[in-house]
């Protein structure tokens, strides 16, 4: 988000005075959203990697009725990594054939920004093993037809419960599944590992 403050006067025009609990937003005064009205979530990328997401908590008007401010709690819906756009695709694999290696069938995206090319199917396993809660584990295919909209993502929701979602490469059709089972999360996502790698969607 583009760092607008208005520390004097009222903020500029399109934007609103914002007021954020904790999280790297914690400290700052003044600091403007765009608005009103003010967005409901608000992603903040952080300095380490990953994603930061406030969510808004109230819209108030404590100077004047024209010049309301938004407030944000720090604990906002987790947000899972975006998938890689067809030109970063692109650039992966260039990058890739620049280096002397092949094309990379699989990517694994976590949630604190780094991605993994190729993970087997027991370095998929621990990685979903490895989730804490509110964190995402995005699984994305960039070999073959449709090659953008093949993905599977993991968000460990609470303390035992898992939701996953994941588009079929062959069919395209979208299915989402919820369980307190980290057994059948493991095997689902097996499943669907193996399932690319059956229509010619290797991983190397």
């Amino acid at each position: 988000m583009e760092d607008v403050f208005g520390t004097t006067g009222r903020p500029p025009e399109g934007w609103m005075r914002a007021v954020f609990h904790g999280g790297p937003y914690g400290e700052d005064v003044g600091r403007c959203v765009p608005g009103p009205p003010a967005p409901a979530t608000l992603p903040v990328p952080l300095p380490e990697g990953g994603v930061h997401v406030y969510r808004l908590w109230t819209v108030g008007s404590w100077s004047a009725p024209d010049d309301p401010t938004a407030v944000y709690n720090p604990d906002g819906p987790p947000v899972p990594p975006p998938l890689l756009t067809a030109q970063e695709r692109r650039w992966t694999q260039e990058g890739r054939r620049r280096r002397g290696l092949g094309p990379v069938g699989l990517v694994a995206l976590t949630a604190d920004g780094r991605m993994a090319y190729g993970p087997d199917a027991p370095a998929v396993e621990a990685m979903v093993a490895a989730l804490e809660e509110r964190q995402h584990l995005l699984l994305q295919w960039l070999t073959g037809h449709g090659e953008g909209d093949c993905h599977l993502q993991v968000l460990l929701a609470g303390d035992t419960v898992y939701e996953v979602e994941h588009r079929a490469c062959a069919t395209g059709a979208r299915r989402r599944v919820r369980s307190a089972s980290r057994k059948e999360v493991r095997d689902t996502v097996l499943r669907w590992v193996v399932g690319g790698r059956s229509t010619g969607r290797g991983a190397s």
